[in-house]
């Protein structure tokens, strides 16, 4: 086979890492326009993933051009992202009262390695596939309540690094009643090929990622995996199209939905300043391209009716007297009416709008404020120059706008606040979730809509009083999966509380945490499948500190860095429950030498790094 496009590397931290072949034709690693023709030739592109195994669609594309798939194991410790994931989902329901304000902030990335050019996440014990500039994610609620975001991850913030072929997707959870995401780690890397912007759909009990990547052949302008258990294992599948995909760019947006006939669409950037849907009408065998360009790139698409009535929104780099282009459908994207001026302000680069349909029918949308390009708001605009969420009762035709209390700048311009990239989505519990990036560092927001409606701005989460309950779930042998507790507080929240222990399937300890109203305390543990310990925590939440240690294969201390677990921002003075380093940092050679020490101050490490992770 000719033309291999990486060297096979262990790379990551997780056991039974997969290695997934692509015998693609080969490509141009600068093609970073719309589907970019490959040059001639085969090439074979290996895909790195834990967890993940070869579904139904092994090969795609006509015998000159085929995609062909195959999968192989390596051993490596499995990302605690993906293990000890609950599947029970009837806690998920459990949430603050509808009819009482709720909002919450927090960050949703560590510094390291966020924005961290120097890419020194790694001195800290950061997994070092996770890169500085993460973006245009995929997220969403998982049916267990769990929050999974999966990010385009580029070295650094540029066009070159963006569209480069070391990008990859990595992953972050934040586990449903926890306050502080898990660190970032490896989710999917096409080696060899550029790798961007994911989108995640909660699909009942299924969950799909689309992810895109520019530069490939036009059989394969996304690539997709399903997961049925929260995210813990995933099955890969290339799309069959009707024909090679024309007329795009390789980045999914952020909605996808299912028609009452079975049909599912995802919202695709099409060639220049449009965006487009793809249909399955096969539950994601094969794929179409319905044809019609809606006006903006990074549109936002919810249906109307069943009946292929669609409303879009324009994301970025269109504009309307300087507001976003609105657009209808009436045949699931076939055509599109004339765009027309939105009630939303015009966006530019780094930003776009994200709208859903809530599940009391009602919809919501968040966007900025202004233009970044500009740092304007259109005429007539009246409700401020950050970001604001829009909640709708008629179907779009008139919105109620509020401003977010608390919002950070662009990373760079350090300008207005803003979202970004943004997404929002609803979990199980009613609350609404909203994801912003490009600030520093990424913010996770929670709110309802009594809290939308009311005049209430930011606020202090309940996490205290209330009941305690226990919970266990049970692998199907009878023998303990995990067993936890948590606190049901006054207002309905739920929050992780008390002594909580996952186990192997042979009965062995897995993880182990203790939590007090959301937030780890003390000793947490993690351990491979053979029972050696692979890294701990100490947690000291009164004092808002941790000590994170990863540990050699023989048991001896391999790195030990200290962090800040509820730092100041950069750019707003305002604490949040998030992680950043600050403090001492040390790496032990596998004889127990100690070969390095340095330390990080707020997220900069401020003594010269190692030569390489011992």
């Amino acid at each position: 086979m000719a033309n291999s496009a990486a060297v096979v590397r262990g790379g990551g931290r997780g056991p039974w890492l997969w290695l997934v072949w692509l015998l693609v034709p080969g490509l141009s690693a600068s093609g970073a326009g719309s589907g970019a023709v490959p040059a001639a030739g085969p090439m074979e592109i290996r895909v790195r993933a834990a967890g993940f195994v070869p579904g139904e669609c092994t090969s795609v594309g006509p015998a000159e051009e085929r995609v062909s798939v195959r999968v192989v194991t390596a051993p490596d410790p499995y990302p605690f992202n993906q293990a000890c994931v609950k599947q029970r989902t009837d806690v998920a329901r459990l949430g603050p009262r509808p009819d009482v304000p709720y909002f919450h902030v927090r960050w949703a990335l560590p510094i390291p390695p966020e924005n961290d050019t120097n890419l020194m996440g790694w001195v800290a014990g950061v997994s070092p596939e996770v890169w500085a500039h993460n973006h245009s994610p995929g997220f969403e609620i998982l049916p267990n309540g769990d929050v999974l975001a999966v990010y385009f991850s580029a070295r650094m913030a540029s066009g070159a690094a963006e569209s480069a072929p070391d990008t990859r997707f990595v992953q972050a959870r934040l586990r449903f009643g926890a306050e502080e995401w898990e660190m970032p780690e490896l989710f999917l890397d096409f080696e060899g090929l550029n790798d961007q912007s994911g989108l995640l759909w909660r699909d009942g009990e299924r969950v799909w990622f689309f992810g895109g990547g520019r530069g490939a052949s036009p059989w394969l302008p996304f690539k997709m995996a399903v997961t049925t258990n929260h995210g813990a294992t995933w099955r890969l599948e290339l799309p069959r199209l009707t024909g090679p995909a024309r007329d795009y760019t390789a980045q999914p947006i952020a909605n996808a939905f299912r028609s009452s006939a079975d049909v599912i669409y995802f919202a695709m950037d099409a060639a220049g300043e449009e965006s487009f849907l793809w249909a399955s009408a096969d539950g994601g065998r094969t794929w179409r391209d319905q044809g019609g360009r809606v006006s903006g790139r990074h549109a936002t698409v919810v249906p109307l009716d069943e009946d292929g009535h669609l409303l879009a929104f324009g994301g970025k780099n269109v504009s309307l007297g300087g507001w976003s282009p609105r657009s209808e459908s009436r045949d699931w994207g076939g055509s599109w009416t004339r765009p027309e001026p939105s009630a939303f302000p015009a966006l530019s680069s780094n930003q776009r709008l994200c709208m859903i349909r809530l599940a009391n029918g009602h919809l919501c949308l968040v966007t900025d404020g202004v233009t970044r390009r500009t740092g304007e708001s259109p005429p007539g605009w009246t409700n401020g120059p950050g970001p604001v969420v829009a909640i709708s009762t008629n179907e779009g035709r008139s919105w109620h706008f509020k401003p977010l209390p608390v919002a950070l700048p662009h990373e760079r311009d350090r300008r207005a606040g803003t979202l970004g990239y943004a997404t929002v989505r609803q979990a199980p519990n009613g609350v609404i979730h909203v994801l912003a990036t490009m600030t520093h560092p990424c913010l996770h927001y929670e709110f309802n809509e009594a809290w939308v409606f009311s005049d209430a701005g930011d606020m202090v989460p309940e996490s205290d009083g209330g009941r305690v309950e226990q919970y266990r779930e049970d692998y199907p042998d009878g023998s303990p999966r995990t067993i936890w507790s948590a606190r049901i507080c006054p207002n309905g929240r739920y929050v992780l509380h008390g002594l909580e222990v996952s186990y192997y399937p042979d009965g062995r300890r897995a993880h182990e945490v203790t939590y007090v109203n959301g937030r780890k305390s003390g000793r947490e543990r993690y351990w491979s499948p053979d029972g050696r310990l692979v890294w701990e925590w100490e947690h000291w939440p009164e004092q808002n500190r941790s000590v994170w240690r990863w540990y050699w294969p023989n048991g001896r201390k391999r790195l030990e860095s200290t962090w800040e677990t509820r730092p100041l921002a950069r750019d707003l003075t305002r604490r949040f429950y998030g992680r950043q380093a600050d403090g001492p940092v040390r790496h032990w050679d596998e004889q127990g030498r100690l070969v390095y020490e340095g330390r990080f101050v707020r997220g900069r490490l401020m003594t010269p790094p190692p030569p390489e992770l011992p």
